[in-house]
Order: C-alpha cells, then sequence, then structure tokens
C-alpha cells in the first residue's frame, strides 16, 4: 500500500476518533495531506503509534480493534522499520554511496560503497577511512564502474593495512600470549592506580592487539585513574613502544601481580627517559624564543606540537600553546603563574588531542563486569 492511500485510512480512524476536534477543523485533503508527510517521518510515526494505541485502550469492542486498529498499527510499524533502516545506512560522506562493505585493521577502516544512481556509471567506490576522535577523513578513494576492479582496489588496500599493521606490531613484539584474570590483582576501584602497571581486558582491545605486550600500560592520571573517582578517564603508556593514550577504568582488568621480564625492562628504560627529561643536559645552541617566553618543552601529537614556554619578566610566566602543522606560529596560549600548573596543561592538552586516536582500542567494549 502506498503512502497515501494508508494516509487515507489513517485520516478516517483518527477523524473518527478525534476527540480534540483537530481533523475537524481542516479539509479532508488537507488532513491526508499531513499524515501523508507525518509518514515519512520516523518520529511522527512514532507518535502516531502512541495516538492510535491510545486511541484502542478505551475501546471495549474487540472485534473493533482487531478489524480497525491491528491493520493500521501493523502498517505503521512497517513503515517505522523502513525509516529505521533507512537511517541505519552509512553513507561516505555526501557523496551518496553507500557502505556495503567495510573492514578494520588496526586505525584505518578499508569501505566499499555503492551508488546505483550514479550519473558519470561509477557505480562503485573504495575509500580509506581514518578516524581521528570527532573528526573522520576518508583518503585513497576510486570510483568505477566495474564491480571486480574495485574489488580488486578493496582487497589490494586491505592487504596493504594488514602488511602496515603486522611491522607495527612487530617492532615491539615482546609476548603474544594474553594476559589472564589470574595475574592481575582485582580491579579495586576504591584504590588509586596512578603510577601502577595494570593489565587492560583483552577484549576491550581490537582483535588484531589482543596480546599480552599491548595489554600492559603504565599509568599516568586521569580522573579514572583515582580512589573512588567520579570519571572513568585513564590516560597512560603503553610498556612495549612507550606510547601514550587513554583507555576507561572499565576496560581495567588489574595491577599486575608480577611484571613478566621483558615488561619490568621496558618500565625501567620508560622511568629513566623520564628522569632525564626532568633533568635535561643544558644546550649550548640558543633555544626558540617567542614572544618574550623560551620554549623550554615539547610534545608532537601528530599534525599538533604542543609547547611549554617561560618567561621571567612576564606576569604569567609560563604557556602552554599549540602549533598546527605546516605553520610557522603558535596560537591557543594557556598561561599560568607556576611550572607546575604549566607542565600539568601541556600534558592535558596532549592527552585530549591523543584520545580516541589510538588504533589499539577496541570500538564499543561490551564486556564490562566490573564497570560501576
Amino acid at each position: 500500500m502506498d503512502n497515501r492511500t494508508f494516509a487515507k485510512d489513517l485520516y478516517k480512524f483518527l477523524k473518527d476518533n478525534d476527540s480534540l476536534g483537530h481533523f475537524g477543523d481542516i479539509p479532508a485533503e488537507d488532513g491526508i495531506s499531513e499524515l501523508e508527510e507525518y509518514l515519512s517521518d520516523l518520529d511522527m510515526v512514532k507518535e502516531t503509534i502512541k495516538d492510535i494505541e491510545e486511541i484502542a485502550d478505551s475501546f471495549d469492542d474487540h472485534d473493533v480493534y482487531v478489524t480497525e486498529v491491528k491493520p493500521l498499527l501493523k502498517g505503521l510499524r512497517t513503515v517505522q522499520e523502513k525509516l529505521e533502516a533507512e537511517q541505519s545506512k552509512r553513507m561516505v560522506a555526501d557523496t551518496g554511496y553507500e557502505v556495503k562493505q567495510s573492514i578494520q585493521i588496526g586505525n584505518q577502516e578499508i569501505l566499499m560503497a555503492e551508488n546505483l544512481k550514479a550519473e558519470d556509471g561509477n557505480f562503485y567506490m573504495k575509500a580509506e577511512y581514518t578516524e581521528n576522535g570527532l573528526i573522520g577523513e576518508y583518503s585513497q578513494v576510486a570510483v568505477d564502474s566495474d564491480y571486480l576492479e574495485i574489488m580488486r582496489e578493496f582487497t589490494k588496500s586491505l592487504h596493504g593495512q594488514i602488511e602496515k599493521v603486522a611491522s607495527e606490531i612487530g617492532k615491539a613484539a615482546y609476548q603474544s600470549e594474553p594476559i589472564t584474570a589470574k595475574e592481575c590483582h582485582p580491579n579495586d576501584y576504591s584504590q588509586s592506580i596512578v603510577g601502577k602497571v595494570v593489565a587492560i581486558k583483552a577484549e576491550a582491545l581490537r582483535p588484531e592487539y589482543r596480546r599480552g605486550d599491548r595489554q600492559l600500560i603504565l599509568v599516568d592520571g586521569g580522573n579514572g585513574a583515582n580512589a573512588n573517582a567520579r570519571g572513568n578517564a585513564v590516560f597512560c603508556t603503553h610498556l612495549n613502544d612507550g606510547s601514550r593514550t587513554r583507555f576507561e577504568r572499565y576496560d581495567v582488568q588489574g595491577e599486575m601481580k608480577e611484571l613478566p621480564a621483558w615488561a619490568a625492562a621496558r618500565l625501567d628504560a620508560i622511568n629513566a627517559e623520564r628522569e632525564a627529561a626532568r633533568h635535561p643536559i643544558p644546550k649550548s645552541a640558543p633555544q626558540e624564543t617567542v614572544a618574550g617566553y623560551t620554549i623550554t618543552e615539547r610534545v608532537n601529537v601528530g599534525k599538533k606540537t604542543f609547547v611549554l614556554g617561560h618567561n621571567p619578566k612576564a606576569v604569567s610566566p609560563f604557556v602552554t600553546w599549540q602549533q598546527l602543522e605546516g605553520r610557522s606560529g603558535y596560537d591557543l596560549g594557556h598561561y599560568f603563574s607556576d611550572r607546575d600548573r604549566a607542565l600539568a596543561d601541556l600534558h592535558t592538552r596532549a592527552d585530549s588531542e591523543r584520545e580516541a586516536t589510538s588504533p589499539v582500542k577496541a570500538r564499543n567494549p561490551k564486556n564490562r563486569d566490573d564497570a560501576r
């Protein structure tokens, strides 16, 4: 049944049972047109279902419900399912191409999409998608009229990404066997885990990263790392390669009872690097000065660099700035009266930039046994 015909049936029923007189005040054609528009709006379809159910609750005659109400509700729910299916379609930006297949490996997703209405006849698309926080970027896009040609491009890109991730894992491959709950103390929310080495649950990681050397992290801070914390954010450093990332407290399996030899050695190396950074060897070369502030610290995150500057003569002697790749200047300054607060802000800004950009973390972890 088309929407116009169904709208006429709806109009008749609602007009006959219109206690508020809404449809009595407008011409029949206008009422039918209004209901026809509703059938293209998911929220209005849901509201109409509720209206009819409320009307039906007042009926005493079961036969009337079966012959009049039930067919309308069935039709409306069919329309609802159709609209929900259309809304759930994943499109490649505003190109008109709908994603038909996608496989994510590491930090990149390989997509195959289709647009059978493409005016140029290129009905099929291959693209690579990378998400950095709230921003998604499509790259290496190819379109073609030949489905098999696009699938060749799709599999070629997929194979290339597999090899890239395999190489990345191989550079810091210490332990392939996953770490189990038996090797950890329970994740006790009443205890702080700042400065502790903990294991992340294997199921919180993407399948390709469910390895012991990817599970072990050194906790640096975050609201979720504190005892009896209200938040969940846990900022940390991977022991295997020293990269920084973020997990949630419910992703934590627990503090390690005993570190494997490789992890103990990596922990010592990370601590030594941090100690050396606190007491850098003086450099004879002049340091960069910006607006009277001498740049003393730098942290690179993707396409941004965050810096800490010091000017003892300024009202606020310390500042943190960001610099975008390809630009010579700095912007978005945060000013402080003491170095510790400025240094904390430097790392907070860097950590915020890293959030959700880690290729390691799985999407929407489902097992949260100890989540509060």
